[in-house]
């Protein structure tokens, strides 16, 4: 949850480098991230020192159970006009957000409301699910732990700041991500799981998650500088604000890159430092002032989830388990155009909170963490054995018009500088790594789906250059006024002209995804590609027909390779677009 060089960059990363059959050799090792030393100001401070030159603006709270231990602004809101970060400046929490729909359902726990082990189609309308596939029911755990089910969800996930937002029940119905796993197999990220999850907490508590945090987080914290609205407009000072803040990827300005985030309970919340450091500090006080009992906050920090070889805590009920020290919890949290990330140790009762306005930032929310809370034991285990293969994410898309961004594969070795364990609990082969699953793939599926992507690929440009070197013999022969007929020449420049054709259909997808367009706009480009197939099919089967019919001595052997190559091209091309669902809306 990046302004639109970022966001291009990415969506089209996403569609044009993948699928990777895998990173076959280990990655270089990194040098060892360095430990400051000192009090906590003087660690930070030097921490900044070390990264000035890469960072915009950066705010770091560290606090305890008896409150704020530091406080640091770093850097700048705007670097053009050297307005500097400051205690008024307010950052986007990203994907930290959904920790409050976590506390949310929590409270209502505690009043007997939620039940986290029934099946969640109890507290929604009924058949508001239509995705589900599995016989095993999803509960309010699973959500919690991401283990639901959904494949990734993209449609309309972000709007322009302009738009009128969607109600929440709007925005989840809109286009309900398929269940593509079993219940409580695998752990995959789920933005849209956590805002059903916000959903239910609609229902059940009568008021819409924005009035609900208004009340029962926001307003018992003292929390005036928050706002939880897809368009902040729940605190207009906030807001405000908000549009004034730069945002950069890396250094280089990306505007204030506001988007509207339809499933808001997943990542919308814009605050200040103090008003973040105010909620993540509840969770090392000695009371947790969020819950009428001290045994809530403590069921709410049992582990709900675990790495299943190793027995370390994955999860505890929505909280993520960080390697930062021993023992350190939280969760981090991304937009178009910030970072940040709340991570606390609730046994020694201290936090630490980050605030940047760079999005994806990785040295505040990540190398910091270590000299606060000391390396931990996690980065020094990897599973000793496992099945060879290549290996699929979890958080992915394989079913629908964004199939073709889940086609990526990777090696294990991949994975050599973090924490992950291997187990085939539930007949599933599977790596498991914070925040989610890796499962072993079918070689075959990984190999047809290498060669459908890479293939069509090869014959757009072949189509390209067709079509150019046709325009050229063309003038050449309308020049000297040449009468002699070219075996497929109309039909083969046809099949190159519709390839192109698809070829620009997926680029303008890409395009609109990459600056967050609502569906509406770009939905057409997906009938356009269906009517483009049906009618490349209509010419490769009159290509084959023509030339299977036309005597071999009426063509060369140059062009009879050549309508070889175009005919298979556009054979590839159609089982390429219907495998990857790029037909159909």
């Amino acid at each position: 949850m990046k302004a639109l060089k970022k966001s291009l960059a990415l969506i089209a990363a996403a569609f044009m480098t993948l699928p990777l059959l895998a990173s076959c050799s280990a990655k270089a090792e990194k040098p060892e991230k360095k430990i400051y030393a000192g009090s906590y100001e003087e660690k930070i401070n030097a921490f900044y020192e070390d990264h000035k030159d890469t960072t915009a603006g950066a705010m770091v709270g560290v606090f305890d159970k008896d409150g704020v231990v530091f406080k640091g602004y770093y850097g700048y809101s705007d670097i053009a006009n050297g307005i500097k970060v400051d205690e008024n400046t307010v950052i986007d929490w990203g994907s930290t957000t959904k920790t409050m729909v976590w506390v949310s359902v929590m409270q209502l726990w505690e009043q007997g409301k939620i039940d986290l082990e029934k099946d969640v189609r109890e507290y929604l309308p009924d058949g508001f699910l239509t995705n589900l596939r599995y016989e095993k029911p999803v509960r309010m755990i699973e959500l919690m732990n991401h283990r639901a089910g959904f494949q990734e969800y993209y449609t309309d996930m972000f709007l322009p700041a302009n738009m009128q937002a969607y109600s929440l029940e709007e925005a989840l119905k809109l286009d309900q991500p398929p269940q593509v796993f079993e219940p409580d197999t695998l752990t995959a990220y789920s933005n849209w799981g956590v805002a059903l999850a916000g959903y239910i907490v609609e229902r059940v508590s009568g008021e819409s998650f924005v009035d609900y945090v208004h009340h029962h987080i926001f307003e018992p914290l003292d929390m005036k500088d928050s706002a939880l609205a897809p368009d902040l407009m729940d605190n207009p000072g906030v807001r405000q604000r908000r549009d004034k803040l730069m945002c950069y990827s890396g250094t280089t300005p990306v505007g204030n890159a506001f988007y509207l985030i339809s499933l808001y309970p997943a990542g919308t919340c814009v605050s200040t430092l103090d008003d973040y450091i105010k909620y993540a500090s509840c969770f090392v006080k000695d009371e947790f002032p969020l819950f009428e009992k001290q045994e809530t906050y403590d069921e709410m920090m049992s582990a709900t989830s675990y790495y299943t070889d190793f027995n370390v805590v994955k999860n505890a009920h929505g909280f993520w388990a960080l390697p930062y020290g021993n023992n350190t919890y939280g969760h981090g949290g991304n937009t178009q155009a910030c970072s940040s990330y709340i991570t606390f140790d609730p046994e020694k009762q201290i936090g630490c909170v980050v605030m940047t306005n760079q999005a994806g930032e990785e040295y505040y929310n990540g190398e910091l963490f270590d000299s606060i809370y000391g390396r931990s034991a996690w980065l020094s285990y990897v599973a000793p054995d496992y099945a060879k293969g290549l290996y699929h994410p979890a958080r992915t898309v394989l079913e629908g018009r964004f199939k073709v961004m889940g086609a990526s594969y990777v090696t294990p070795d991949t994975f050599s500088e973090f924490l992950w364990t291997y187990n085939e609990k539930d007949g599933i082969s599977k790596i498991e790594m914070p925040y989610g699953d890796y499962y072993l793939a079918d070689t075959g599926t990984a190999i047809l789906e290498s060669i459908l992507f890479y293939g069509w690929m090869l014959f757009l440009a072949f189509a390209l250059i067709s079509l150019i070197v046709k325009g050229i013999r063309a003038i050449v022969r309308k020049a000297r006024k040449s009468t002699n007929k070219i075996m497929l020449g109309k039909t083969t420049g046809f099949i190159a002209l519709v390839e192109l054709l698809l070829g620009l259909c997926g680029l303008a997808i890409i395009l609109s995804i990459s600056v967050w367009l609502p569906h509406t706009i770009y939905m057409w480009f997906f009938y356009a590609a269906g009517a483009l197939t049906v009618i490349l099919l209509a010419l490769t089967l009159y290509g084959i027909f023509k030339f299977i019919k036309t005597p071999r001595k009426d063509s060369s052997v140059i062009r009879k390779i050549y309508n070889i190559i175009a005919i298979a091209g556009s054979v590839l091309t159609i089982v390429f677009v219907v495998y990857m669902q790029l037909w159909h809306w």
